[in-house]
């Protein structure tokens, strides 16, 4: 991806630049050569740890005159709560007639609410603290909400395999409805071949095109006629017991395929034409043809190949239990000699099926006729053995070694899988003889068509056995084991349970950045395999729970007085099958509907941990901004005023002026992208996403799709963005960059952890409305299918709505946006939980930056290395170079990191002594005392004063008044 494409849209940039140009002269600074001397300050996510910091070098560059000449304010999380806290500053004394920024300005009153409000989350902890119990009431009551809406859904699921037990059952004798089963397989198959005559042949590149739709459609038609024709004009019945006509079905057979491509190619054009009309993209950008990718093989040629399998295996057990002559064979070599001529029709189809696939997926040669005969005698094979494990089935039944019941049940659930493993083996050996008249690409379409049906496959079965044998695990646990043992089993999934979701969240996994809980490197690989086995155990256990459920609901309806559970166990096959269809489709009604409502009105964002975040960062941060008596009127109940937070647009330009009272916030998100199909994403799993007092949006680019072409998301205007209401608000902007715990995390995004976290409601992201849409609403009216997103960590960037998270999940230290603007000076205060000095903020952002903007960055971070030692050459800053590559001087990037040198003051070196692991106390202590509160601000002022002592800045040039030691 070229550079240019990461770079500013020239008018959002010339918007910024018109702002801060006005309100350089409205201060009287220079405004000469605007663009190419930003000054630029960024503070680093951190928690409340980093807001601290931060608040110390703001006040060391208050006092030196310095933050007036800042044109711009770039935070991440924890740097997001101080920033904030600046800006709204800066809005309210301009409207006192102040000038919060100032070298001779009180921030006496503004700082002490902050210290008061250290423990921000809960600034009153303890056993019978409002405060505390508020935080666990908000909590529970979301989490129910949440996890009511996940049990549902998946119920219905659950539901879904008992309601296709009835279809399996009925399905061999539905007579004409049989066809379905060859028409499914039939649009699986022609997908097939239609992929690969593209990848084969030059003629077969326009098949999937647009043209002559009309034409094929007309043709598709005239052959249908044919296949019907020629069935009464052979005799022919389809669906006839007895021996079949192999001569007779082999020509229907290869007419109805030949029709199923016509209807294929026909059908192309009038999707494409339904694409346009739903906005699914847009006419100029509208594909010539469908090239089947991830999505569109999914729904085209994986689903009907499984439905089919379905019903084939449904017609097998048919055969199987009825009194045909496939009844009555009884080993492999009878079956093999002789089922051929009894297999039922819609397996013509499949045999003939490989024909044509050989056909079109070899380059030339007339290889293809041959090619398919050991194949078809494998897959022949395999279908016999299948059959002799049906037979086994229901002979145990009739032979009592097995419960009454129990076959039809192991046939439904494993029938469908073997007959998709018998074609797909099949399917190998047809490759394996094609050998090189065939492609690498062919192969490789192949294996990731396998890998499809896999995937697909397992769905089936996880949620088919869990519906059938979760109920009867449980009735013979409890059946067989003393009271004190299923008492045991339930603890030992709840500690496991919460063990997974520690550990996913532990910072030595890949769960979550600046993390609530730090871990020594000796057990990171047992916490590795804990946050990957134990959310699976968390999820088959809440599967058998729900499975269970369902059964004693549905033999409740079914008035079905079971008893005790010896009984539920030793008639559960009976018990199983016994309710009729009519009481699992009005339970999967009632299901369904209370699912709708659910996610009807249960928001997404509302009931999130987000709101009860945000209105605790707003009471603290930007409460400390009305701090003047009587301003702030906080409801006597809650302690909240509402007017705390303000508008993002607010602080953009003041009343009786047209620029910002202060820098201009940049305030930095992760849009999350785990579900992308952008490969440029597979590391980082997301982009970035900036808010500003203008502006909401990304400068990600996303490739060239199925959906049209390559292009920018894009950013839209603050005041126009989300609707009437929807407009983000200071609180709402920087609680959202301070996302850290939420199930879609960036490059630290796992779908086991994420399932995890989503059940358990820890959620602090946002749904944001896309700024490519027409998303009138703040929020999804129906919040079923991003939770779904959520769960699995599938966020993606052509949804109507994006999940905004953490800024950390992308970069920690907030200066990416700074080198997007190509800010001459740069001061970044980076706190973040690095006891080790590892650096890994600053490491990516010079590696991104050269990626992303071809900037190169050279900082030398030995001295502060040095601190770990008590080195006396020791330093907590470092002063580098930023390289822009467009022939103008370079720029300066001062960097300034949490850390000791031993010099500090003694109240800081008192607290040092009794807190060891100071300046990186874990980013989860979020409440602060005042000793803790005033070490750190403490320090952020000596790390800033040691740093920029021997440094003027003037008009965004920076002038060194001393030679820097080293």
């Amino acid at each position: 991806m070229s550079t240019h494409q990461h770079r500013m849209p020239p008018e959002i940039l010339d918007e910024e630049i018109e702002k801060i140009s006005s309100r350089r002269a409205g201060m009287g600074l220079g405004t000469e050569n605007v663009r190419d001397n930003f000054v630029g300050l960024a503070l680093s996510g951190g928690g409340i740890r980093s807001a601290t910091f931060g608040l110390g070098v703001l006040e060391y560059l208050k006092s030196r005159g310095w933050l007036n000449q800042v044109d711009y304010l770039s935070t991440v999380s924890g740097g997001g709560y101080i920033g904030g806290w600046l800006s709204a500053n800066c809005v309210r004394s301009f409207r006192r007639n102040e000038d919060w920024l100032d070298e001779k300005a009180d921030w006496t009153e503004s700082i002490r609410h902050l210290r008061r409000y250290s423990n921000y989350l809960s600034p009153k902890v303890g056993l019978l603290s409002a405060d505390s119990w508020t935080m666990a009431t908000v909590w529970i009551r979301n989490t129910l909400l949440v996890q009511l809406c996940v049990i549902l859904a998946i119920a219905l699921l659950l539901l879904f395999p008992r309601l296709l037990f009835e279809v399996f059952d009925q399905w061999p004798y539905v007579g004409e409805w049989r066809w379905a089963t060859a028409v499914l397989f039939i649009l699986g198959v022609a997908g097939i071949a239609g992929n690969q005559w593209q990848m084969t042949r030059t003629e077969g590149k326009r098949f999937l095109g647009i043209r002559s739709s009309f034409s094929c459609f007309c043709l598709a038609l005239l052959g249908l006629i044919t296949t019907l024709w020629l069935i009464q004009q052979l005799d022919f019945n389809p669906f006839a017991d007895g021996e079949v006509d192999w001569v007779k079905a082999a020509v229907v057979a290869v007419f109805l395929i030949l029709t199923g491509l016509g209807l294929l190619r026909a059908a192309v054009g009038w999707i494409i034409c339904a694409g346009v009309e739903i906005n699914l993209w847009k006419e100029k950008d509208a594909p010539t043809g469908i090239h089947y990718s991830q999505g569109w093989v999914q729904g085209l040629i994986v689903i009907p190949i499984m439905a089919s399998a379905f019903f084939f295996a449904a017609v097998l057990w048919g055969q199987t239990t009825g009194t045909g002559e496939l009844a009555k064979m009884d080993s492999f070599g009878e079956f093999f000699n002789h089922a051929w001529r009894y297999w039922p029709f819609p397996l013509s189809i499949v045999f003939v099926s490989f024909w044509l696939l050989s056909l079109f997926s070899m380059k030339q040669g007339k290889m293809w006729l041959l090619a398919p005969v050991l194949p078809v005698l494998v897959l022949h094979a395999l279908l016999c053995a299948i059959m002799l494990v049906l037979h086994g089935w229901a002979a145990a039944e009739a032979n009592l070694e097995i419960p009454a019941h129990e076959s039809k049940w192991l046939a439904f659930i494993w029938a469908p899988a073997m007959l998709l493993f018998a074609f797909s083996l099949s399917v190998n050996m047809l490759i394996g003889i094609m050998g090189r008249q065939s492609t690498e690409g062919i192969r490789e379409w192949w294996s990731r068509l396998g890998a499809w049906l896999g995937i697909y496959g397992f769905a089936w079965m996880l949620f088919a056995v869990a519906a059938v044998y979760g109920p009867k695990l449980v009735s013979h646990i409890i059946h067989t084991g003393a009271w004190w043992e299923g008492i045991s089993l339930a603890g030992g999934w709840l500690v496991t349970t919460l063990a997974g979701l520690w550990a996913g969240k532990s910072s030595s996994t890949d769960g979550l950045r600046n993390s609530t809980v730090k871990v020594s490197s000796s057990i990171q690989l047992p916490l590795n395999l804990i946050a990957i086995l134990f959310p699976v155990i968390f999820i088959a256990g809440l599967l058998v729970a729900i499975s269970t459920g369902i059964h004693l609901i549905i033999l409740d309806l079914y008035e079905v007085d079971w008893g005790t559970a010896a009984i539920l166990n030793g008639y559960h096959w009976p018990y199983l099958s016994s309710p009729p269809v009519s009481v699992t489709l009005g339970l999967m009604g009632a299901v369904f509907v209370l699912l709708f409502l659910l996610a009807w009105r249960v928001d997404i964002n509302e009931f999130s941990l987000n709101v009860f975040y945000r209105s605790r960062l707003s009471r603290c941060y930007l409460g400390a901004s009305r701090y003047t008596r009587g301003e702030r009127k906080p409801q006597e109940f809650t302690g909240f005023d509402e007017k705390d937070d303000l508008p993002m647009a607010e602080i953009g330009a003041m009343d009786d002026s047209d620029f910002p009272a202060g820098p201009l916030h940049i305030v930095n998100c992760a849009m999350n992208l785990g579900g992308s199909s952008d490969l440029a994403l597979h590391t980082r799993q997301c982009a970035p996403f900036t808010i500003t007092p203008y502006a909401i949006g990304s400068g990600y680019w996303w490739p060239k799709t199925d959906f049209g072409k390559s292009g920018r998301l894009g950013y839209q205007s603050v005041t126009e963005y989300g609707g009437r209401e929807g407009q983000p608000s200071l609180g709402q902007a920087i609680s959202v960059s301070g996302a850290a715990a939420s199930p879609n995390m960036g490059h630290h995004t796992s779908p086991l952890v994420a399932f995890m976290l989503t059940v358990f409601n820890v959620r602090l992201g946002w749904w944001f409305p896309n700024p490519l849409k027409s998303c009138r609403s703040a929020s999804p009216w129906f919040s079923l299918r991003y939770l779904v997103k959520e769960l699995f960590g599938g966020a993606d960037d052509q949804s109507n709505y994006l999940m905004i998270s953490d800024g950390g999940h992308f970069e920690n230290l907030g200066v990416y946006e700074l080198i997007r603007r190509r800010c001459s000076v740069i001061i970044v205060s980076d706190a973040e939980n690095d006891p080790e000095l590892k650096f890994e903020s600053l490491g990516s952002l010079i590696r991104m930056c050269e990626v992303d903007f071809n900037v190169r960055i050279t900082l030398n971070v030995d001295a502060i290395r040095k601190t770990a030692k008590s080195d006396p050459d020791s330093r907590c800053y470092a002063i580098g170079e930023i390289d822009y590559n467009d022939g103008l001087p370079h720029g300066v990037l001062i960097y300034l990191k949490t850390c000791m040198t031993g010099q500090e003051d003694s109240a800081v070196l008192q607290y040092w002594s009794s807190h060891p692991d100071f300046p990186h106390e874990s980013t989860g202590d979020q409440f602060f005392g005042e000793d803790q509160f005033e070490s750190y601000r403490r320090l952020g002022k000596s790390v800033a004063s040691s740093a920029l002592d021997k440094i003027a800045l003037q008009g965004g040039t920076i002038k060194f008044t001393d030679p820097l030691p080293g």
